[in-house]
């Protein structure tokens, strides 16, 4: 019987993108299908006959609309789809080479690994366009979240770059507030 592997799901930033991207494009071509079949009339309907209020009694000055007139002029469509990713920091060994990079790990840390580094919570964001998809890193403001996905998001060099940056950011951040509050309790003492 084969174990389990225990190693975590990878993806890749680039594949990340492009899949919320194909989801852009298909739930617009969905939008766009169910927008214009929904309004269509029977091209035998009849035409919307009706009456004018100030019209003689007894003329008989009846109007009528065609149908073809009530078609929708324009069909339902998504002008841009956010898919938000929560996850911390973390530098792993990847490729034959066991270069170390930063990558966005989808499940905390186990409590030892956030003892001896902090992991605060990080979002990152891929955001689909007409013209295309863009990723972008921003501290997270989920408090108590918790991620049970075992999966790792590995980055292109500039986005590793800006997610250290930021982890190191939020690091200085947290470990000033923890300073600020154990001198605030050792005054009260």
């Amino acid at each position: 019987m084969a174990r389990a592997e225990r190693r975590p799901a990878q993806w890749q930033a680039p594949a990340l993108c492009a899949a919320v991207a194909r989801s852009h494009v298909a739930a617009n071509a969905a939008l766009r299908v169910a927008s214009l079949d929904g309004t269509r009339l029977a091209p035998a309907a009849a035409p919307f006959h009706y009456v004018l209020p100030d019209a003689p009694a007894g003329a008989g000055a009846s109007s009528h609309i065609p149908s073809r007139q009530f078609e929708r002029q324009y069909a339902w469509c998504l002008e841009s789809l956010g898919v938000t990713v929560y996850g911390y920091c973390i530098e792993r060994q990847f490729g034959w080479e066991r270069k170390t990079e930063p990558a966005l790990l989808l499940r905390r840390p186990s409590w030892w690994r956030r003892l001896l580094r902090p992991a605060p919570l990080l979002a990152l964001t891929v955001d689909a366009h007409p013209a295309g998809a863009a990723i972008s890193l921003a501290a997270a403001t989920r408090p108590g979240y918790r991620g049970a996905i075992d999966c790792i998001v590995r980055l292109e060099p500039a986005l590793q770059q800006q997610l250290k940056q930021l982890h190191d950011t939020q690091v200085t951040a947290v470990s000033i507030k923890k300073k600020i509050r154990r001198y605030l309790i050792s005054l009260r003492r």
